[in-house]
């Protein structure tokens, strides 16, 4: 299969992946959140919420009320619909999530911090984009550099071809 079909696969099974929960803009990149549940709260749902992006989180319940670009129902099999993941210790199996053209965005202490490094636009070179604390600000500071990357497809591109060489 080549490249652009699988991106195209990709692509549709997205726009399914939003439908299914109720996301409303499908032009916005699809992020997976898997944090420990005591980092999930009305501040970072605040901070989500007024990012010019869909979210899904892990998280068992919406206690936060309805927001347009926020959902809390992951499904396992859906992994592959994602253009990235934000994970502090998640226990998936990171090796597979990579293969599938998903960027990390992770905590520098995660089991598969070795093989990763901080994307570098200038260079186009790494594959990550990594926090050091585990802390909702540090997290945040994350997502909003994958954000500013994501704004150039040149750049996004080299990327997602780097995390595709680990």
């Amino acid at each position: 299969m080549t490249l652009a079909k699988i991106l195209k696969e990709k692509a549709n099974n997205k726009i399914a992946l939003l439908e299914q929960n109720n996301l409303k803009d499908k032009k916005l990149p699809l992020w997976l959140i898997r944090l420990k549940k005591d980092l999930i709260n009305d501040v970072l749902i605040y901070a989500l919420k007024i990012l010019p992006a869909n979210f899904i989180l892990d998280f068992e319940e919406n206690k936060f009320g309805e927001n347009s670009n926020i959902s809390y129902n992951f499904d396992k099999s859906t992994n592959s619909w994602y253009d990235f993941i934000v994970c502090d210790d998640c226990e998936d199996n990171m090796n597979e999530i990579l293969k599938l053209w998903i960027v990390p965005i992770i905590f520098s202490k995660h089991h598969i911090s070795s093989i990763l490094q901080e994307f570098n636009a200038w260079k186009n070179e790494w594959n990550a984009f990594i926090f050091d604390n585990n802390a909702i600000c540090d997290i945040y500071y994350a997502i909003i550099r994958y954000l500013e990357n994501y704004k150039f497809p040149y750049d996004n591109k080299a990327l997602v071809k780097n995390v595709l060489d680990i």
